[in-house]
């Protein structure tokens, strides 16, 4: 059974001021004279808070390595924290309706600690402008703000990606928001193999997301798309940031795949989350690492403006399955830097078929747009590996997502595909 030291962690100490409000969480940014190498990755972003180190909770060596189900107490955290009642719901039962989605989220939601609670140690009844909010507004407002909170602002629209509305689109042929039908995936068995990584934030590995078939067929998806399909759409080298820095940070391939040529993933994805359906996913996506390429530390989470709320909403689920095999001495495993005992990093080595899952805002500071304790980054792939890295990705909104790629992609086109596919289990 679960330690009760599992139990999340509250800071006791006096309240704090100065670079924790400013920078959120992050402590203070290195000088730019000791940010000189591209692939010094640590030196890019501050060390956490101590009082945001204090929420940490391993997970214990045992529930790491086990393959197996999950303790009654992780499902209760899923539920709590994260708002996933009906997570990898039992065999014979059916996920949760929409409403009962909806309740669990502001459940979870109110539960969460502010970020100036947990400095202070005092709770408070009323919402408080967090150190995020002032490092934004003022970034915003104030061309003669402090070097140290426009930095960091810059660190932060680096890490998350920018603003989720700067991307322009062609109008679709095809209406990308149209109700999905009834979809069987109750009828799809729950999971039996997860690894706990790390207990919190939660970071979980499913041993038996993807056949070895499946994760072959996602790999020739990419290089040989479906002809009866729109082209998938490739992205060569996607940058995150504008500098000569931020540019290194991720050299891969990424195929963007429409949601009625993957029926495996969008299925497996919403069953083993409790969904009843596939609206709130993003476009799912194929990546390739060749041998030296990486993903450098970075957030999933978006970065917050006015217009995400009616895009969806914030990323508040992390789910990649890895497609192929590679050692550690291979390189390519996801890490995430202050995850994992001795201060980390933590290191997944990409084990094919496996899923890692991970909450990158919901669970995190209140008032805060992401969990800062998810940086994370995808560790370059060895120069003599005999193998490249394959993975699949996908994001999980708050609220129903409009897909925007590839042309004419729709979730409700999915219907069939995905409910032939839970049929045939």
């Amino acid at each position: 059974e679960i330690p009760t030291t599992l139990l999340a962690k509250k800071s006791k100490g006096k309240r704090k001021t100065g670079a924790a409000a400013a920078g959120g969480g992050f402590g203070k940014k290195p000088a730019a004279a000791d940010v000189i190498d591209v692939d010094d990755d640590y030196s890019a972003f501050p060390a956490l808070e101590a009082g945001v180190k204090e929420t940490l909770v391993p997970a214990p060596a045992e529930l790491q390595t086990a393959s197996s189900d999950l303790d009654a107490e992780i499902y209760d955290r899923l539920a709590q924290i994260y708002g996933f009642g009906s997570f990898n719901y039992a065999e014979g039962e059916g996920p949760a309706d929409t409403a009962e989605e909806d309740e669990a989220s502001e459940a979870a939601t109110s539960t969460q600690m502010s970020f100036d609670e947990l400095l202070s140690g005092e709770s408070s009844s009323s919402p408080s402008s967090s150190g995020f909010d002032d490092l934004l507004e003022a970034s915003k407002t104030s061309p003669s703000s402090s070097s140290s909170s426009s930095d960091l602002s810059a660190l932060i629209a680096e890490a998350t990606g920018g603003s989720s509305s700067s991307t322009t689109v062609a109008e679709p042929k095809v209406d990308p928001s149209a109700p999905v039908g009834p979809l069987d995936l109750a009828k799809l068995p729950p999971f039996e193999h997860f690894r706990v990584l790390n207990v919190d934030p939660m970071v979980l590995a499913i041993d038996d997301f993807f056949t070895p078939e499946e994760c072959d067929k996602y790999v020739q998806l990419a290089m040989k798309p479906d002809p009866e399909l729109a082209p998938t759409v490739e992205i060569q080298s996607k940058t995150v940031g504008k500098n000569a820095r931020d540019r290194a940070q991720r050299t891969s391939t990424t195929w963007f795949n429409h949601f009625k040529s993957t029926p495996e993933l969008m299925s497996k994805a919403s069953r083993l989350l409790g969904l009843s359906g596939i609206d709130r996913w993003e476009e799912p996506q194929i990546v390739r690492y060749r041998k030296g390429e990486k993903f450098t530390w970075h957030l999933d989470a978006l970065a917050p403006d006015g217009e995400l709320a009616s895009l969806g909403g914030q990323r508040v689920a992390t789910l990649l399955v890895y497609l192929s095999d590679l050692s550690e001495d291979q390189g390519g495993a996801t890490m995430f830097r202050d995850l994992g005992e001795d201060d980390g990093p933590l290191k997944v080595a990409p084990k094919k078929g496996s899923a890692l899952l991970f909450f990158p805002a919901a669970g995190g500071i209140a008032n805060a747009p992401f969990d800062i304790r998810t940086l994370h980054c995808g560790e370059a792939v060895a120069k003599d590996s005999s193998t490249d890295k394959w993975i699949s990705q996908i994001w999980l909104r708050e609220t129903k997502y409009k897909p925007t790629a590839p042309p004419d992609n729709s979730h409700a086109a999915a219907a069939g595909a995905i409910n032939d596919f839970c049929n045939s289990k």
